[in-house]
């Protein structure tokens, strides 16, 4: 990385010569991260605070105190200056504080242990406990089959609108712009769920409860939030916890209730033109999501639950492989199919064959 100790003569100090400064006092600066220190400066016109990720001479990735994720070219950090070691969030308390001036009267701010949730005035308060009792759901059948994890670096940010309505216009205002028929989305650049509850809607549970797995799987260690991960491993983990044997007290739930039954019908729909070498192209690259989604996402389901059923330990193995891959690293298909078959062999045609008798036996239940 190329060293700049250039300074403003208007006196202002730039990020760029920040990190000059240190490279000095500290060990070179490398483009690989995270720097061991929180930085603050004027970012186009707003002030954030934050660790750097990554950096270099024309980006910067900055991981703000509320979990946020910012991209910047270096020259844009004005009055820059370090403010301490480490990494250290904003509380539950302060993020409540910061919620309620961003989004005013009109909303409540409701906390659990682990969660800020915005909500409108009422019965949308019971969404924080909701989320909470989710994420407790996904921790213990993580450790209990041996999946490490760890407690979020930050408070984790729900935000519940009243209406479709208000959903839709928010997230357009905000740059993004959802698909018809959205019920509810993680955005993994705030590090935000978002949703909405008109009371009305029945069918919207299981796609929040999908979005806020991601949330808590990205947070937690189960995925790595700035390393590029496979969309199989993302998704099938995320349609596992559709299930209410998955997020309830599952210890008294056989395997039949752990069955995500809309996934496993679309599968066994799907079986005839199902590729001969689809197990291969759905861990080798994430095409299939694109090409025919439906399909890809059936066999994410179907070869997330085969492993975690009956092979956690590789399972558990393989997750903590993929989460250790570099921040901000591309991850192409040699070595995926590398990190894959050092967890669970390399005979695809085996595993294929033992991936369809289990599916015939849930058939059967």
């Amino acid at each position: 990385m190329r060293r700049d100790s250039r300074r403003q003569t208007s006196g202002k100090t730039t990020w760029r010569a920040v990190v000059s400064v240190l490279v000095l006092t500290c060990s070179a600066v490398r483009a690989e991260g995270p720097a061991n220190f929180m930085m603050m400066a004027n970012v186009h016109g707003r002030m954030l605070e934050g660790q750097p990720l990554l950096w270099d001479s024309s980006h910067m990735y900055l991981l703000s105190r509320d979990g946020a994720l910012h991209e910047f070219h270096p020259d844009a950090a004005k009055q820059a200056r370090k403010t301490k070691l480490g990494f250290s969030s904003y509380t539950i308390s302060e993020m409540q504080n910061r919620l309620r001036e961003e989004f005013g009267h009109g909303f409540e701010v409701s906390t659990t242990q682990h969660f800020v949730v915005v909500h409108p005035r009422g019965p949308w308060s019971a969404w924080a406990e909701r989320m909470e009792s989710l994420y407790r759901s996904f921790i213990r059948s993580m450790r209990v089959r041996g999946i490490a994890t760890h407690r979020p670096p930050v408070p984790l940010v729900a935000v519940v609108f009243r209406t479709r309505a208000d959903y839709y216009n928010y997230a357009a205002a905000h740059g993004s712009q959802l698909q018809p028929g959205t019920l509810g989305h993680y955005d993994p650049k705030s590090n935000r769920v978002f949703l909405f509850d008109d009371g009305r809607s029945t069918d919207n549970l299981a796609t929040i409860i999908h979005e806020a797995t991601h949330q808590t799987a990205y947070n937690v260690g189960a995925h790595r939030r700035f390393a590029e991960q496979p969309s199989w491993l993302v998704e099938g983990l995320a349609m596992m916890f559709e299930t209410p044997g998955m997020r309830e007290a599952w210890s008294i739930h056989t395997r039949k209730d752990r069955i995500n039954q809309g996934r496993l019908r679309y599968f066994q729909q799907n079986m005839k033109r199902r590729p001969q070498e689809a197990l291969l192209q759905l861990v080798t690259s994430d095409q299939m999501f694109r090409s025919d989604p439906g399909a890809a996402y059936a066999e994410a389901w179907v070869l997330t639950f085969y492993l975690f059923e009956t092979r956690s330990r590789e399972y558990s193995a393989y997750l903590a492989r993929v989460a250790a891959r570099p921040a901000f690293s591309a991850y192409p298909a040699q070595a995926r199919v590398a990190d894959f078959t050092a967890a669970f062999g390399d005979n695809f045609a085996q595993l294929d064959a033992n991936l369809l008798r289990f599916v015939a036996e849930l058939q059967e239940k």
